[in-house]
């Protein structure tokens, strides 16, 4: 009534739509209360959901200090498919050495085309050198690898004193979600899942604790779960990373429920504004 009443009091409005303006002035005025009462509701949740009990973010939790322990996991990795290799090769004659010198300055890559990073692993799991020729890489460790072709090149007589280094030199892992996103690539072959986190930036505190891991290897796909915040996470074999693999860490629930409620609240402001839109068309006709 109180609308209505100062609706009429303006001159100019044709009395039949006095009363349609009426009706847009206070539905204006529930939707500003019910937003206003809206984004406190959602400002206490969110400062509640701030509260997060550390029991939920802290890593490695209850490890007990000890003065030293064995490490157990064996984290050298194995050379897969699609692996870039570098081969060096050491001896006292340097000019028999000469030809593995492109592994590191522009070597020749299995299909026999140049490549600048060293020597990549085919789709069956062979590299070609010079002078040896194709050698299976795929399965062996690069120390495994490197003493295959110092061997090769000793029991062929043509580097008596052959001594072989062999580096994955595109070792990559990827990490997706509430953490800092990307690929990252390193130089060495040894990166535990907690260093992996670290590059990244760490989780963010909205990202569960228990992630996942997906590897690819020999063929086969794993898909397993990790709790960072467990101390036996240091044992799992698969503390230390392979390469190629991939690290996904879940939203946590608080901010799905939040992230959703904050889309309901924006989904019926702007309903509520498109309907606001229409009566004032409706009314200037």
């Amino acid at each position: 009534m109180l609308y209505t009443s100062h609706v009429r009091g303006y001159s100019g409005i044709h009395p039949r739509h006095a009363g349609l303006l009426s009706l847009i002035i206070s539905t204006m005025y529930t939707t500003v209360r019910n937003s206003i009462f809206a984004a406190l509701m959602l400002g206490v949740a969110g400062l509640f959901s701030s509260c997060v009990n550390p029991k939920e973010l802290v890593y490695v939790q209850d490890i007990e200090t000890t003065p030293s322990q064995e490490i157990t996991q064996n984290y050298e990795v194995t050379i897969q498919k699609d692996d870039m290799l570098s081969v060096s090769v050491s001896s006292k004659q340097p000019e028999l050495v000469s030809p593995f010198s492109r592994s590191e300055l522009g070597g020749q890559g299995s299909s026999g085309g140049s490549n600048l990073q060293g020597y990549l692993v085919d789709s069956r799991g062979y590299i070609v050198l010079p002078i040896i020729g194709k050698i299976k890489a795929a399965g062996k460790t690069c120390t495994q690898l490197g003493d295959e072709i110092a061997a090769a090149l000793r029991n062929n007589d043509y580097i008596t004193d052959a001594s072989v280094n062999v580096q994955i030199t595109n070792f990559k892992f990827t990490l997706l979600g509430e953490v800092g996103s990307g690929v990252q690539t390193i130089s060495g072959q040894r990166v535990t899942i907690l260093e992996a986190v670290a590059m990244a930036g760490d989780l963010t505190l909205d990202g569960k604790r228990d992630i996942t891991l997906i590897r690819e290897k020999d063929g086969k796909r794993e898909v397993v779960k990790l709790d960072l915040r467990d101390k036996e996470i240091i044992n799992s074999p698969y503390y230390y990373l392979q390469q190629n693999d991939l690290i996904y860490v879940t939203p946590s629930d608080r901010k799905i429920n939040t992230t959703s409620e904050t889309m309901q609240f924006m989904g019926y402001t702007m309903t509520t504004i498109g309907f606001i839109t229409a009566i004032i068309a409706i009314a200037s006709m």
